[in-house]
């Protein structure tokens, strides 16, 4: 057990009784969890990952023994479902009328499958079954950083791994989105640590080829992601211990990086990100300067879209880059039109409704705690993406919902005592 109490809530809890993870349904879905940031490893034909072929098996076998959920989303379910309607129905009719049918139902279907399949795989399950699952994801991250950390030092050249510019953007193929996606693993870790999950060594372990794999990407996304994460998690604990621990080593960070940041960083990182922090140009943060013309273009575009939108995968063929917007936001008003955006909100909204009662329970805050961290940092790193229907970002933003909506039961009434 960990020394560090952080988590008075979590004092002095008896154990839990051990459960046994070697279901069927259990080994599928950590193998997929496990999987689901490894994107190099999917169809040619279409956008079917390896991921995806367990999340089916583990349905199946779920299926099979009644274990699907009815409600995944306890009381608010009818909420999310909704919400998800009204994005797909945005984008369908949009794609009908002004687009393009085929795209449309492409599109939808890969929004109705993460949106509708992928929760009732996570939502539900016992609390130490999402600790479990949030385990493999982080052990996941590490892995698809060392593997990036490799190419970047040994095979730079290949071009799979690592861009022409030389960031790495490994497994995941995304740069930006393999620096995301290590910002909520670092997130995720901390929290373990918090709640005395993991110990000390361990989170070292784990903290420092994530943060050296998402230097390496160059993204100024993850780097302030992965700040904004650790800060919502002081802020929202409540804990004066855990946020002065936290600003002075924050504090003792910015200083030995200023001081000697460049005899130690990626040069990737010095080039894009410690350029523009340390002379406010944001021209030099790589890309900036091209999102912020395809923003502006898709604020003229969206004016002509409120009703009736452009359709799925149609702003790519009227803009000047032949691009969609990173966006999702702007996205999906260009695209859907205001009934997508709309669902897009409710689909935050909702989760939003299911973090905050846990957080302000004082027996359950540090699951609401972790929840509510994961929205904002997905809803944030929503305005530098286009579609977000892939399965990396559905099965962490899961199950961080997972780990408030997991059925109490009188053991845990026990382990949570209010003080």
């Amino acid at each position: 057990m960990s020394d560090f109490a952080f988590a008075p809530e979590l004092t002095g809890a008896p154990a839990a009784p051990r459960q046994s993870f070697w279901r069927a349904d259990v080994v599928l879905m950590a193998a997929a969890v496990f999987l689901s940031p490894i994107n190099y490893l999917r169809a040619d034909f279409a956008y079917i990952t390896l991921s995806d072929v367990f999340l089916m098996m583990s349905l199946v076998v779920m299926y099979a023994q009644g274990r699907v959920p009815l409600a995944p989303f306890g009381q608010v379910s009818m909420a999310w479902y909704c919400s998800v309607f009204l994005l797909a129905f945005g984008l369908l009719v949009s794609s009908a009328i002004r687009g393009d049918l085929v795209a449309g139902l492409t599109v939808v279907g890969q929004y109705c499958f993460s949106l509708l399949v992928v929760p009732l795989l996570l939502l539900q399950r016992s609390r130490a079954e999402v600790l479990f699952l949030i385990k493999v994801f982080v052990a996941a991250m590490v892995f698809v950083m060392l593997h990036g950390s490799w190419y970047m030092e040994f095979a730079p050249k290949d071009f799979r791994f690592v861009t022409p510019s030389g960031r790495m953007s490994t497994l995941v193929e995304r740069e930006n989105a393999a620096a995301a996606l290590a910002a909520i693993a670092i997130t995720f870790s901390l929290w373990l640590y918090f709640t005395r999950e993991i110990r000390l060594l361990m989170l070292v372990v784990l903290t420092v080829p994530l943060a050296y794999g998402l230097l390496q990407t160059g993204s100024n996304t993850g780097f302030f992601l992965t700040v904004i994460g650790a800060v919502c998690l002081a802020l929202f604990s409540g804990a004066l211990r855990l946020l002065l621990g936290m600003a002075m080593t924050a504090g003792l960070l910015v200083f030995v990086t200023i001081l000697w940041g460049e005899y130690f960083l990626p040069d990737i990182f010095v080039e894009r990100v410690m350029g523009a922090l340390e002379t406010g140009n944001m021209d030099e943060a790589g890309t900036f300067s091209d999102r912020m013309y395809l923003i502006h273009e898709a604020y003229g575009v969206t004016r002509r879209t409120i009703w009736i939108g452009l359709g799925a995968d149609q702003y790519r063929t009227i803009s000047a880059h032949g691009a969609p917007v990173h966006n999702t936001y702007l996205l999906l008003l260009a695209e859907g039109g205001i009934v997508s955006l709309l669902g897009h909100f409710g689909l935050m909204a909702t989760g939003l409704m299911i973090g905050l009662p846990m957080m302000l329970a004082r027996q359950t805050r540090w699951y609401g705690v972790l929840t509510i961290t994961i929205i904002i940092m997905l809803a944030l790193v929503q305005n530098g993406l286009a579609h977000f229907y892939a399965r990396f970002w559905a099965v962490p933003w899961f199950l961080a919902l997972a780990i408030s909506l997991a059925p109490a039961d009188d053991t845990e009434d026990e382990a949570l005592p209010q003080s």
